[in-house]
């Protein structure tokens, strides 16, 4: 639900009939206000944020010795002991940042580890949420950092530096995330299923990525979900896609998290115009719960989750059959999805972490006269062993194992496959000094299915060339099976094979970061359909004879600018994207651009707040070049037609207000303000004499919503 996260600012309010009054400021190390910090004293179960100004008060019903605990991500967590005799307590305080974060290069909030992880943007849920034209979706995000392709609407998944949505993965604490976004619907592009505030932090890897992932031949987005909240709380929302309630019941060292939401898109679709016509509005709902328990000692942590959903919807799509008329596309979604994982200090050097998960998720699709079951599940378990030796030499070991399957039915055939994919890996880091850090990692697969392996390596490495700046090297080898599609009708073809080069240059520098970074990707063993001719029709069957004589290469730069230091209380960023690309693979006829890929892409993203109205302002440009298309006419190369260059700007507002024990944010956002009629691609007959544009689902949209938070709650309201 989009904007749902924003309740990150309602979290703490104070309490009536106090004893003590806690007031004072809250700055940084470099004298900066620290806005929208969490302030809590543990005992007493109360507490505030922080204002605009880094202000805070509130009053604490109890008396006695007690602990301020003050939290906000990216600062270190302050464990103040107080004494609650006197009737009011002033406190000054100071956040320092992690002693960490002088050996890392930050970005967008976050880090770029001096390792295999390099490539690393964090961005926190607040950036996310705020962030305007990306519809509180972490995947709307992450589509305005470098080498991320803009997908306009169409498309659902990510594409990062010449590859298709195939080819990135989904990771929650340590856990392939199957089915990540809603079941799509064709040329409407999909969310992800997830909250960003269920997350402390959302690591994107553009490439080079650790040896502790595989099966992804261009990027990784990893998850980590919160640990042990400090405090319980009771969030309700409401807006034009429907309504929420999300809380948290905080019991010394354990809590329970829950959630619950109804989507209903009718008022939504009835204020603005759509582009394709739902004759079935889409709606569902989703109920999920998490369990964290800390050990006595607080060596150990361990985080459940658990979510079910349900969704249906129904639309109007053109016959890719019969060109010119239409057929109706229904679909109904149910997903479940359990996540579980235990962390144990064993000792001061050795650390255990284990992880298990399991998936399921039901389509049920009316296609025209035509009806198709598809379900898949995925069971993995995951074990590692950690040795830190010292702050300048650790190692990892690790082994994981997935069991998959797929069914499928598709009028009269019957497609099945069911896969058991095993991989062992280790990587260590040496750290010389403070100005240089190597990380080589190797990993080692196994697939059941195509009765093969591989064993490749990960290298990365990083040195600092000075104060505030840093020059790094990441590379390795990274293997993928083939696509759903095939392999559901008997199709098994080898591994598909991707090499990554990648060097990096980074200044950071009091709230300032400026990054650029090259890189060259070399595909191999890409499938090929032979002896078919070439098709846009997704929905097609007949692939031909299957082999890996495919190939391709993607080579380009990305930059990246962020400051939030040169005007008081706002935050800009500027991302910029050049790549080309080309490859032979699918039913391709020639090695091209595919007509996913925008040789250029720019994001200009600014927030703004205004103190004397608590008001938020959130403005983004996009600008991609226009995406080539293709076009049966023989006088045409093969996907040598572009479509015109794609424009969106888009801005959000969000206003905050108490209302005595209740605070509340009420935001609007308003997409593609100008209103551009932006074209994605066409699609021709059968003739070639006539065609038809590929639209965004809506061009310009309005969406408006308020979110509540309460203050702390008795043990029985829950």
């Amino acid at each position: 639900m989009r904007f749902l996260g924003l309740i990150v600012f309602v979290l703490f309010a104070g309490m009536l009939n106090a004893q003590t009054i806690v007031k004072g400021t809250l700055k940084d190390e470099n004298g900066k206000p620290v806005m929208y910090a969490n302030i809590f004293v543990k005992l007493a179960k109360v507490g505030s944020v922080s204002s605009e100004l880094g202000e805070f008060s509130f009053v604490v019903n109890r008396v006695g010795v007690d602990t301020l605990i003050v939290s906000s991500i990216g600062l270190q967590k302050i464990k103040k002991p107080i004494d609650l005799s006197d009737k009011e307590l002033v406190l000054n305080l100071v956040m320092t940042f992690p002693e960490k974060m002088l050996e890392e290069v930050v970005i967008s909030a976050g880090m770029i580890e001096a390792s295999n992880e390099r490539s690393v943007a964090v961005l926190k849920p607040l950036d996310i949420v705020t962030t305007a034209g990306g519809q509180g979706d972490i995947v709307g995000a992450i589509q305005t950092l470098p080498g991320v392709q803009r997908n306009g609407g169409d498309q659902t998944g990510l594409m990062v530096r010449g590859g298709d949505v195939n080819e990135s993965s989904m990771i929650i604490d340590g856990m392939i995330a199957q089915n990540a976004f809603q079941s799509s619907v064709p040329g409407v592009s999909q969310r992800s299923r997830f909250n960003p505030f269920q997350f402390k932090g959302t690591s994107f890897s553009s490439g080079g990525y650790t040896a502790r992932y595989g099966q992804a031949l261009s990027a990784v987005l990893d998850l980590q979900t919160n640990d042990l909240p400090e405090k319980s709380n009771l969030n309700v929302g409401a807006n034009m896609a429907g309504i929420s309630v999300s809380g948290t019941k905080l019991m010394e060292k354990n809590a329970i998290e829950y959630s619950g939401n109804y989507q209903n898109l009718a008022p939504f679709y009835g204020l603005t115009p759509t582009n394709v016509k739902f004759y079935k509005v889409p709606q569902g709902g989703t109920f999920s719960t998490r369990w964290i328990s800390k050990l006595d000692n607080d060596k150990g942590l361990f985080k459940m989750n658990f979510s079910k959903s349900f969704s249906k919807s129904g639309i109007e799509i053109n016959n890719p059959m019969v060109p010119g008329t239409k057929i109706n596309y229904n679909l109904e979604n149910e997903n479940t999805y359990f996540n579980s994982s235990f962390t144990y200090a064993a000792t001061n050097k050795l650390n255990y972490f284990t992880a298990f998960s399991f998936s399921n998720n039901t389509d049920d699709i009316g296609f025209g006269l035509f009806n198709i079951y598809k379900n898949d599940g995925r069971v993995q378990g995951r074990a590692e062993l950690r040795y830190e030796a010292n702050k300048k030499f650790n190692v990892l070991v690790g082994t994981e194992i997935q069991r998959i399957s797929y069914i499928q039915k598709y009028d009269m055939t019957f497609g099945k496959f069911d896969e058991l994919l095993s991989a062992g890996y280790t990587e260590a880091e040496f750290k010389i000094g403070r100005k240089f850090a190597l990380k080589p990692g190797v990993r080692g697969e196994y697939s059941q299915l195509l009765a093969k392996g591989n064993l490749v390596p990960r290298l990365s490495f990083a040195i600092r060339t000075g104060k505030n700046t840093q020059l790094s090297f990441a590379g390795g080898s990274f293997y993928q099976t083939a696509a759903v599609n095939y392999l559901i009708q008997g199709y098994r073809p080898d591994f598909q094979k991707s090499i990554h080069y990648m060097l990096n240059y980074q200044y950071m520098k009091k709230g300032r970061v400026f990054r650029l970074e090259g890189y060259y990707k070399d595909y191999q063993q890409l499938i090929r359909e032979k002896g078919v001719a070439y098709t846009p029709n997704q929905f097609r069957t007949d692939f031909g004879v299957l082999d890996n004589t495919g190939s391709g290469y993607a080579q380009g730069i990305d930059v990246f600018w962020r400051d939030k230091e040169s005007v008081k209380n706002l935050d800009y960023w500027i991302s910029y994207s050049f790549i080309d690309t080309k490859r032979l693979y699918q039913n391709y006829t020639d090695k091209v651009t595919p007509d996913y890929v925008s040789k250029n892409n720019l994001n200009i993203i600014l927030k703004y707040l205004v103190e004397k109205i608590n008001t938020n302002f959130s403005f983004s440009y996009n600008y991609s070049s226009g995406r080539p298309y293709y076009n049966p006419s023989p006088t045409v190369n093969f996907l040598s037609d572009h479509v015109k260059d794609y424009q969106n700007l888009a801005m959000t507002a969000s206003y905050l207000k108490s209302f005595k024990k209740v605070f509340a944010v009420f935001y609007v956002s308003l997409d593609n303000m100008l209103n551009t009629k932006n074209v994605l691609g066409y699609r021709y007959s059968m003739d070639g004499k006539s065609s038809y544009p590929i639209v965004p689902p809506m061009y310009r949209s309005i969406f408006v919503g308020m979110n509540f938070s309460f203050t702390q709650f008795n043990q029985d309201d829950l």
